[in-house]
């Protein structure tokens, strides 16, 4: 089998790496910004030097296949956009791995090729509009446009107005679901984000399954007053009771189960005065695992024991969904698929799974999806000191193209 060009692969990933570079090293791609604008603008047109067909659809999804191929496709890929001042490879690494592998088997002349589309998807992170998977969820109809056409991005633009700046229609956004009729599976390759390959000497790994993800907005009401005059027997404080009620987290999360996660990412008051006690208090809160049962739990744990302290306190507290993408298990078949690949370059797979959302996880709730990890160096991502090495760069693609050409094989 003809291998992928190394050089060009790693050239290719840090020629993106210029596009919303950071004089810290850092990438910042965040969806819908100029930035990513031009890294989508960048891949089309890598994809068409390479003598295959681009095309954007609906969502800003940018594909690639080759010209008068019509599918149906196995689709691999991953997410060009970034969380602020993040990493170059987390989504990136997918997506340019992606590219090489279709442009190799094109160039040798294998007839799989026409049977594989790639795709770099549009907002995956979610950082502007707090619930992210955007363009895969588009790509499968399962995009909640009436909450998108409401909602205002995280400085208060509406989200509307955000996406008619980049040159998309709000209200054509589910024309993206007119394509997955023609996609029977799904590969995608990505970073680990993690400590754990690195920490067990683990080179390629495959993954068992990708955990379920909730997102929401809390917001406590309390009595804006003096902070000089007003007794903490008698305050009503948004702010007290917002940080109480965080400080507990770690705790009822860890009562649900010793492996669920949680996080707090932003936490405001209003009206933010050295002397006025917060009348309002907003943050956002997310739990992952692996187990819906149990995302359930850990959320309704801290929902009862905000409203325990909210009561104590003299306000109240309303709750927003900002999303939920559902645990999501890897394919059986395309995970021995890419244990094959693996074990065809020498090397034995380790088996994880995955703590961090992925288009993959959308795409499995519709067609077959498998997921491949390579390691993370220090266990570091979403951070401008996120990397991994050349090798394990080479080495995924690699993978990847082998995986690729065995799962395409066998669509019809």
């Amino acid at each position: 089998m003809t291998d992928i060009n190394r050089d060009r692969l790693l050239e290719d990933l840090r020629a993106l790496s210029t596009i919303g570079a950071q004089p810290d090293g850092g990438v910042d791609r965040l969806a819908w910004s100029d930035a990513d604008l031009a890294g989508r603008r960048w891949y089309a047109e890598r994809i068409r030097e390479a003598g295959l067909e681009p095309r954007v659809d609906a969502a800003l999804n940018v594909f690639g296949h080759l010209p008068g191929s019509g599918g149906p496709w196995l689709l691999t890929g991953s997410h060009l956009d970034s969380v602020p001042d993040g990493g170059r490879l987390d989504g990136a690494y997918g997506a340019v791995a992606a590219l090489e592998v279709l442009r190799t088997l094109f160039e040798s002349g294998d007839s799989v090729a026409e049977r594989i589309e790639i795709v770099g998807f549009a907002d995956e992170e979610g950082v502007r509009f707090k619930a992210g998977l955007i363009g895969s969820l588009a790509l499968v109809g399962e995009l909640e446009v009436g909450r998108l056409r409401s909602g205002q991005d995280w400085k208060g633009v509406p989200v509307s107005q955000v996406l008619a700046s980049a040159g998309l229609d709000i209200d054509r956004l589910t024309e993206a679901k007119q394509h997955l009729h023609s996609i029977r599976a799904f590969i995608e390759l990505h970073i680990e984000q993690g400590p754990r390959m690195e920490a067990d000497g683990i080179d390629l790994a495959i993954v068992s399954g990708i955990v379920g993800v909730h997102r929401q907005r809390i917001q406590v009401i309390g009595t804006q007053n003096h902070a000089g005059t007003t007794p903490f027997r008698l305050r009503h404080d948004a702010g007290r009771a917002a940080t109480r009620a965080a400080s507990e987290l770690k705790d009822l999360v860890l009562a649900a189960d010793s492996e669920a996660v949680a996080n707090i990412g932003m936490m405001h008051f209003e009206p933010g005065g050295v002397n006025v006690i917060p009348g309002r208090a907003e943050f956002t809160l997310e739990v992952r695992h692996l187990e819906e049962r149990v995302v359930r739990q850990a959320v309704d744990a801290f929902r009862t024991r905000l409203e325990a302290i909210c009561a104590e306190e003299g306000c109240r507290a309303e709750v927003e969904l900002l999303s939920w993408v559902p645990p999501a298990p890897m394919d059986p078949l395309l995970m021995e698929t890419l244990g094959k690949a693996c074990r065809e370059l020498g090397r034995t797979p380790g088996k994880l799974w995955s703590g961090a959302g992925h288009d993959a996880a959308v795409l499995s709730h519709h067609v077959p999806a498998g997921m491949l990890f390579v390691p993370s160096a220090g266990g570091i991502s979403h951070s401008p000191r996120e990397t991994t090495s050349d090798e394990h760069l080479v080495l995924g693609t690699q993978a990847l193209l082998r995986a690729v050409r065995h799962a395409a094989a066998s669509i019809k």
